[in-house]
């Protein structure tokens, strides 16, 4: 990475498209690459200024982690009632 793309907060190209796919993460591990030596928390900063100065871009991110924790939470309770209707069966019905 460039010292200017550091100081504009821009990221890298690969880093970018993860981003429009939707790879929160990956672009954290991209811009980390980039930059040898650069700290976990210091790209995190980076891809999150980034994703801040682009509204599109923050609502597709919110969007997409809204979706993740809606995943999520669905097959906690899957879990959640396959468990009960197990003990069900253990407890009630052997």
């Amino acid at each position: 990475m460039t010292d200017r793309e550091e100081q504009d907060g821009s990221l890298p190209a690969a880093a970018i498209v993860a981003l429009n796919q939707g790879r929160f993460i990956d672009a954290i591990k991209l811009t980390r690459e980039a930059e040898q030596g650069l700290g976990l928390a210091a790209a995190k900063e980076r891809v999150e200024a980034y994703v801040a100065k682009d509204p599109m871009l923050k609502a597709q991110v919110e969007q997409q982690r809204a979706e993740t924790r809606r995943r999520l939470v669905r097959w906690v309770l899957v879990i959640d009632v396959v468990i009960v209707a197990v003990l069900v069966w253990y407890f009630f019905l052997r």
